[in-house]
């Protein structure tokens, strides 16, 4: 699938190839068979190259068996896992599209962004971090037409789901689609959602173009071990780790964070060189001494604009490991860049961005108004069609608004970011339009208003003022919150926040 550009004149991406990352892929496992490539030990074949490439024809044939329409878009809630990369991977081997479902959503937020790039099936497992995804993807098929298959990973699959472990194990001759075009880097590679159904897709070379920055400011190369702990259901955890993987041709490590010791516990087995994960967790696993005696060469802290504020907050971080700052805007882009300070995240820049030695990878742009706009190739540059007509707008330069709200120093080239993303609740990795977090709590009849406040780890939660005389706990908004199939960012406080003490 290959999307009409958005601009006329887009700036040219400076990595620009004619390989996608299935390719890149195989090329590694042809250059480097023997070489170590994913360290799991619940996976059933030994890391190396060669067998992760046969992993991924093994299931691309699964894939290719269900006999979906070319370029169909296929759900993939997976975390961050091994299997979760080798579903991507396997994906576009099979000629199709993963469309990238955050683990903590359920079956509403499944159903809306599958419904609006027309998925023809879905792969989840079937349990991570508490989160059932199997079961909520067979709930929200129910709906869907179109969906023809789900696919499973994990114990005890519900009914419904098409267990998929075996094939990871099974043997596989070359695998290869037919029909590959020239320019298939160009064609869309994944599909990531901006505000719950709001599609945003990528090529194979935009994909590459947003993870330069962080591979090349953490020096990641093919001697490197990375532990990556952002989700693979967006951008976070495609830029920072799977792509990363496969360019570098490094050794890696997807791992869902639950507790501290299955976080050190993963750093050990792979004694990783490199660590992946949310800046806010980064500080406090740091902090805990999660990492036992032993540092990685470079901490790649990540964070959702506007957290921390173009660096206005000092970082609880201090190490000696090159710490890498990379600021989201949403499912939109990025920024990364490595700290001059140790202590002080790095700044969110105006205008062309560029790794040293290469042209521009994203520009940033604030408007007279004061909205921050993002463009170039590590932007989404192509017009997705989607169902019921949700998609990014574009301006006639192909700046697209980030909802963010800046201040622009042009004398430091740098920009100051303002509060929380107007009308968004950012809550851990999962961003919700506060006019959709109103119509949940309607639906389920919590009156009252919702309003946003700041939180130690997840960066925001929702909290909810009744009205009407009536209030709820916590724990009874989350259950009929959970009930009716709505994702456990919409889970509010409800309880007042304890007041201040007022002192002379």
């Amino acid at each position: 699938m290959r999307l009409p550009a958005a601009s006329n004149e887009p700036l040219p991406n400076p990595v620009a190839g004619r390989s996608t990352l299935d390719e890149v892929l195989a090329h590694n496992a042809a250059g480097h068979p023997d070489g170590r490539a994913l360290v799991d030990a619940a996976l059933p074949f030994a890391g190396a190259w060669r067998e992760v490439d046969r992993a991924v024809s093994a299931l691309a044939a699964r894939f290719a068996a269900w006999r979906l329409s070319p370029d169909a878009a296929v759900g993939v809630q997976m975390g961050s896992s091994a299997e979760g990369a080798l579903v991507i991977a396997a994906l576009w081997r099979a000629g199709l599209i993963p469309a990238l479902l955050p683990l903590p959503w359920r079956r509403r937020e499944i159903a809306a962004a599958l419904d609006a790039v027309r998925a023809e099936a879905i792969v989840a497992v079937t349990e991570r971090s508490g989160l059932k995804a199997a079961e909520n993807a067979c709930e929200a098929a129910v709906g869907l037409e179109r969906i023809r298959f789900i696919g499973s990973f994990g114990a005890n699959p519900p009914d419904g789901a098409t267990p998929l472990d075996a094939a990871l194990a099974e043997p596989a001759t070359p695998f290869e689609r037919a029909g590959r075009p020239d320019d298939a880097a160009d064609h869309v590679a994944v599909i990531s959602f901006e505000l719950g159904a709001v599609p945003v897709a990528r090529t194979h070379n935009e994909l590459v173009a947003a993870s330069l920055g962080a591979l090349l400011a953490s020096q990641l190369d093919a001697s490197g071990r990375l532990l990556s702990t952002l989700d693979l259901g967006g951008l976070a955890g495609l830029a920072t780790g799977l792509a990363p993987w496969l360019l570098a041709r490094s050794a890696a490590t997807f791992h869902q964070a639950s507790t501290t010791a299955a976080f050190a516990a993963a750093a050990r087995a792979l004694d990783a060189t490199h660590v992946a994960a949310p800046g806010r967790a980064l500080e406090r696993l740091v902090g805990d001494g999660a990492l036992g005696g032993t540092m990685p060469d470079a901490l790649i802290a990540v964070w959702r604009a506007p957290d921390p504020r173009s660096g206005a907050s000092a970082s609880g971080l201090t190490t000696a490991a090159t710490l890498v700052d990379v600021t989201l805007f949403g499912e939109l882009g990025l920024f990364a860049a490595a700290r001059k300070a140790p202590t002080r995240p790095v700044a969110t820049a105006l205008g062309p961005i560029a790794p040293e030695g290469l042209a521009p990878l994203i520009e940033t742009q604030v408007t007279p108004d004061g909205r921050l706009l993002v463009r170039g190739p590590a932007c989404p540059g192509g017009r997705f069609l989607a169902a019921g007509g949700a998609r990014l707008t574009h301006d006639a330069d192909g700046f697209v608004d980030t909802g963010l709200v800046g201040i622009a120093d042009r004398t430091a080239g740098q920009i100051s970011l303002g509060g929380r993303r107007r009308g968004v609740a950012q809550v851990g990795g999962v961003a919700l339009a506060l006019a959709e977090a109103d119509a949940a709590m309607a639906a389920v009849g919590l009156p009252g208003s919702v309003s946003v406040e700041d939180d130690a780890v997840l960066g925001g939660r929702l909290r909810l003022e009744a009205a009407g005389g009536r209030s709820v706990t916590e724990t009874e908004a989350a259950d009929a919150l959970s009930e009716a199939g709505f994702g456990v960012a919409f889970a509010p406080l409800t309880t007042p926040a304890e007041r201040a003490r007022l002192t002379a």
